[in-house]
């Protein structure tokens, strides 16, 4: 019996070479091709997979406001989109109310801030209100003024408002004063107590707002109580509630933090012999929103924390409540 060769197979050993290269696959909507070469890939080859889809790139805007440098502190007066932004340490951006929108990086260095934090208060005088501000809104409580005279009923913290609800569904209310005739208990902490009707920050990453309108901040941290004998002591002042940040990222190199932290309440002060003096409390937290393609763990400081509280004067005086933490929504294209 004569034998026969068998015919060769183009990518078997015969007329088929293997390819160095392999087509990338960077677009949505390629035609497919069928192909003319007669080399092969290999069994481990891959086509890579496309960018990032255009569907995020919009969230960031157009860059249209070009790059920003913060010099000293910087405050918004519209919302804006830009290209870059970059805070040099020592810096702060105060977005005052208004979306930012950054399509490039937003770099910030150690000890810069991207923040609307309450205002911290100062001896006798309290951390004062944020109003609220442009499209975000961000109303927050001014803290209660401390005390230099014996008596009761000291001054509560300032309420945040009822539409500000973070994600256990609270909303902030102001803190109480060091209480009772002859107190010098620490001022209680900026609170938070359930709204009606309920909204919750993270269902509402994309716009920023509730249904109802804007978000409101922290509450304000109440003062502390004060006893007066022969002595002059003075109880610290409350800190006032965190406002409200929303800003969306392409990339973000933070070394510093970006926030909206509740101000510190201030420490009593004076000479005590006798009498005692409580310190004041801490606002709340506000509402913080990052909306970034960097992934969550590469975002550094992103916080909502409520204020620490002042230091007592005296044995049995006490130091105010911290106030308690605001929310933070940070929302990464880039994974954890």
């Amino acid at each position: 019996m004569s034998s026969q060769a068998l015919p060769s197979v183009a990518g078997g050993g015969g007329a088929g070479t293997p390819a160095s290269t392999v087509v990338t696959e960077t677009t949505f909507g390629s035609a497919s091709s069928v192909g003319v070469s007669t080399d092969y890939a290999r069994a481990d080859h891959t086509h890579g997979t496309p960018s990032l889809p255009a569907l995020t790139a919009g969230i960031y805007g157009n860059g249209g406001d070009g790059s920003l440098t913060v010099v000293g502190t910087y405050t918004a007066t519209t919302e804006r989109q830009f290209s870059s932004v970059t805070i040099p340490a020592g810096t702060a951006f105060k977005p005052a109310g208004y979306r930012i929108f950054v399509n490039g990086t937003l770099t910030i260095a150690a000890t810069g801030s991207f923040n609307d934090d309450g205002n911290a208060a100062s001896g006798i005088t309290a951390g004062g209100a944020l109003t609220s501000r442009a499209y975000l809104g961000g109303a927050a409580g001014g803290g209660g003024a401390g005390r230099n005279t014996t008596g009761s009923g000291n001054v509560g913290g300032g309420s945040g408002g009822n539409s500000s609800a973070n994600d256990t569904g609270a909303a902030p209310t102001g803190g109480i004063g060091g209480q009772g005739s002859g107190a010098y208990l620490g001022g209680g902490g900026g609170g938070a107590a359930a709204p009606s009707p309920v909204q919750r920050l993270a269902g509402t990453w994309s716009t920023g707002r509730w249904t109802g309108g804007s978000w409101n901040g922290g509450g304000g941290g109440g003062s502390g109580g004060v006893i007066v004998n022969t002595d002059t002591p003075v109880s610290g002042g409350g800190g006032g509630g965190g406002g409200i940040v929303w800003i969306a990222a392409a990339t973000v190199a933070n070394s510093g933090r970006i926030s909206a932290n509740g101000g510190a309440g201030a420490n009593a002060s004076g000479t005590v012999t006798l009498g005692g003096a409580g310190g004041g409390a801490g606002g709340a937290g506000g509402l913080v929103t990052l909306v970034t393609n960097t992934a969550a763990s590469s975002c550094g400081t992103v916080q909502a924390i409520g204020g620490t509280g002042g230091t007592g004067l005296g044995t049995a005086a006490t130091s105010g409540a911290s106030g308690t933490a605001g929310t933070v929504a940070l929302i990464s294209f880039g994974g954890a």
